[in-house]
């Protein structure tokens, strides 16, 4: 179920169609994007902050504190109005489901809905991502894994940065949304194998980040190459990925490692802001890659019944057939 409501009122506001600010940052959608801006800048902020910083930045032709992410929406008021026709056109809920099916075992019955908000807001750091969601009204409260409801946060005003041809905008709103709908499925598949995926220690967290993420990024980047070959410096810079991998994952174990240390390791993991930082995600993707290519599809998806030890165990079943690959080399 997508909810386009928070996109389309927030560009009311910039486009001066709107002036009850109070209102719009009350909005569901807006209210979950900045909450997570607020986490995903490791800071906090007043619970009328978000108010403030949207009246700044409609009014002030010079501004300079955009934590919240708001500048981009303001800029492209049209552009993005053309993209959220485009994407209801096209009916982007019914193609992402077309596009996960290929990524689950056959034989997976999972019936749920997952809300997605689309709004045009949000840390630079994301352009969408998965949280889990208890209402008090129109208030979030943020809870952890099998609590709660799985919602998606997707900033539109992300996707229109790489290119402005809106056919090349929708095809990354597809990817990027198949990306985060892919966690918001493999969540609820989760809660039913109980003890599969129980994290005892901050290096099972780091693989749960490395096998979730690794296939959501291939889901990706194959509905982005759509075939072409991918290029030698991908394949360096996931290889160094996977060693930095090995060397986190050695750190997360050694008793000297503090818990300060470990959540920067986790955070960094996926959060970085980069393809190359993103060091637990990339040699995810490497991974999902090679088992993908050197295994097939069904060695891929079989690894989500079985957790991440049957993901690593099937990357090294790929590492047998090709020497060359990058090895992982240190295990929780």
């Amino acid at each position: 179920m997508v909810d386009f409501s928070s996109a389309e009122q927030l560009l009311d506001y910039f486009d001066h169609k709107t002036t009850n600010t109070t209102h719009i940052a009350e909005l569901r959608g807006n209210r979950l994007a900045a909450a997570t801006s607020v986490t995903l800048a490791r800071t906090a902020r007043p619970n009328d902050d978000v108010i403030q910083q949207m009246e700044l930045a409609r009014d002030l032709s010079q501004y300079n504190n955009d934590m919240y992410g708001l500048l981009p929406a303001k800029q492209h008021v049209a552009e993005l109005r053309k993209l959220v026709t485009e994407a209801k056109r096209r009916q982007i809920d019914r193609r992402v489901i077309a596009t996960l099916q290929g990524y689950f075992p056959a034989d997976t019955k999972l019936f749920s809905t997952i809300k997605v908000y689309m709004v045009v807001m949000g840390n630079e750091k994301a352009a969408a991502v998965v949280r889990r969601v208890v209402w008090h009204g129109d208030e979030p409260e943020f809870v952890g894994e099998n609590e709660g409801e799985p919602v998606i946060i997707f900033n539109l005003a992300r996707t229109i940065e790489a290119s402005s041809d809106v056919q090349t905008q929708f095809l990354e709103l597809l990817a990027t949304l198949a990306h985060e709908s892919f966690h918001a499925v493999f969540s609820k598949l989760k809660e039913t194998l109980p003890g599969v995926y129980v994290s005892h220690s901050p290096s099972d967290e780091l693989l749960d980040i490395v096998q979730n993420e690794g296939i959501a990024y291939y889901l990706s980047l194959e509905i982005h190459r759509q075939g072409k070959q991918l290029s030698q410096s991908w394949f360096n810079e996931t290889a160094k990925a996977v060693a930095a991998l090995n060397n986190a994952l050695k750190e997360l174990s050694s008793p000297d490692c503090s818990p300060a240390r470990a959540r920067k390791l986790l955070m960094d993991a996926n959060l970085s802001g980069s393809f190359s930082g993103n060091y637990g995600a990339t040699a995810g993707l490497r991974m999902a890659y090679e088992i993908d290519t050197r295994l097939g599809r069904e060695a891929l998806t079989s690894t989500l019944l079985h957790g991440t030890q049957a993901f690593v165990d099937a990357y090294r079943q790929a590492c047998v057939r090709e020497t060359s690959l990058p090895a992982i080399d240190s295990m929780k």
